[in-house]
Formats: structure tokens, sequence, C-alpha cells
């Protein structure tokens, strides 16, 4: 059979003839077949999400002290810098009065979104927190002990590697 945009006329017109006299299919299983098409449910725009994985860029912990130069004196101050597609994820950890202060910052497109901090040994949403105007965040209150952090911005899931909460000593 030839494709039908090869046709000449008299073919065309015998085969939509042909087509024309073919019997229709039993109701019951056209209705049978638009209840199946009825009932698929479509994704929201929600259920849609795009999970990255952040790559750690700088570490002020693992920095030799010689290539900072003047900043080369010790500091309980601990500085990360992670990427993911197209956003920098900049992160200082500080001793704090009841524990370490987790502050924060996304470089990138400005969306609306929030950060949320899991315990590794226990699972549980630990702390969460909004990003404000300027993409920024913090965490108050956090133990020593190895985090999960997760950004949720846009349509993106950005996860990080387990984040280590603590002195620099250990």
């Amino acid at each position: 059979m030839k494709p039908i945009h090869e046709l000449g006329d008299q073919e065309f017109e015998a085969l939509a003839r042909r087509a024309a006299a073919m019997p229709d299919a039993p109701p019951a299983l056209v209705r049978a077949a638009i209840d199946l098409w009825q009932t698929a449910k479509p994704l929201s725009l929600q259920a849609i999400v795009r999970r990255i994985t952040a790559a750690l860029s700088f570490d002020s912990w693992t920095v030799e002290p010689t290539a900072l130069g003047v900043r080369a004196l010790p500091s309980d101050a601990h500085h990360l810098l992670f990427s993911a597609m197209g956003r920098d994820l900049d992160l200082r950890i500080t001793p704090s009065n009841d524990g370490f202060a987790l502050t924060g910052q996304i470089l990138g497109p400005d969306e609306a979104g929030e950060v949320r901090l899991v315990a590794e040994s226990v699972g549980a949403v630990a702390k969460v927190a909004a990003l404000d105007a300027l993409g920024e965040f913090r965490l108050e209150g956090i133990a020593r002990g190895s985090y999960l952090l997760t950004v949720h911005v846009g349509g993106d899931e950005i996860v990080l590697p387990p984040i280590e909460v603590g002195d620099r000593s250990g």
C-alpha cells in the first residue's frame, strides 16, 4: 500500500469509500475506551520536580592556609560553596549560644522556595526555613552531627552532600 500523500485522486476516493463502509466499533467498547481516558489523572505541576545533586566547589576547612594569605587565621566559621545547575549555594556554619547556626544564600534565578535540614541519623526534618527575597535563609539551634540539606526552589529539588556540623577539630 502506498503512503496516503502519494495516492492519486481515484485511489484516494476508493480508499475513502472502503473506510466509510467499515462498521463502527460496538458502543460498549467505545464507552469503555472513553472511560479509561477520563479516569487517567494528569500530573500536576507540583508533582513534576527535577532532582539535582549539588557539587561541593569550596570548603574553607580543606584549603591550604598559605592559599588564603591574610585570611589564613584559624576560624570556627565553616564556609562551604556548592554548585547545582546554574545556581550556587553559599553556606556558613558558625558556633552560637545554643549549638550552631547555618546561614546561606542561593545565588541564581530569583525564585521563592525553602530549605530543609534533616539529621542523617534520625531522618526527620530538623529545621525548615523559607528563602527571603534575596534567596537568604538562617537556621539556628543546630546540634553537632551530620545533616542533609535540601533546597526546594522553583520546580527543582537541590540535594547537597552530607554536611558535618561541629567544631573544626572534630
